[in-house]
């Protein structure tokens, strides 16, 4: 038996609507989710003319950062410097494209992770990162 620290929905709400009001201020239209430790969406939030699309990339995003324990920024440096394809995990949520990013504990657990799509690459992780930003305090 072990003891873990999990995102409640108060943290996923946080994160994500901190998230949506630094996207308010102004740009095209994002999704955010915000996922558990196993990838398990907690929440999901889409700005007004944001796409079906967005939602499903942010829902990938923040379950490849939190599942493969990884930002996804990173995962596309390394699958890039060792010639891998996306399809070599055989994981069809799996992506590198960045903008999800992990939410970890002091000590370093992963305990979620953060996605936006909606925007440029950089856009979508800056934005990722105000979510977790929100809840450091809760960390």
């Amino acid at each position: 038996m072990y003891d873990a620290k999990v995102l409640g929905l108060s943290e996923g709400e946080k994160a994500a609507r901190a998230v949506i009001a630094e996207a308010s201020k102004g740009g095209d239209p994002i999704a955010v989710a915000v996922a558990d430790a196993w990838g398990t969406p907690i929440m999901v939030i889409k700005m007004d003319g944001a796409l079906p699309l967005m939602v499903r990339m942010a829902l990938n995003k923040a379950y490849t950062a939190a599942t493969y324990r990884g930002d996804t920024s990173l995962w596309g440096k390394r699958f890039k410097e060792n010639g891998r394809e996306v399809t070599w995990y055989d994981d069809r949520r799996l992506t590198v494209i960045p903008g999800g990013v992990c939410i970890k504990l002091k000590d370093g657990t992963i305990v979620g992770a953060v996605g936006v799509s909606g925007r440029f690459a950089d856009e979508d992780e800056a934005l990722s990162a105000v979510g977790v930003k929100a809840l450091q305090d809760m960390l």
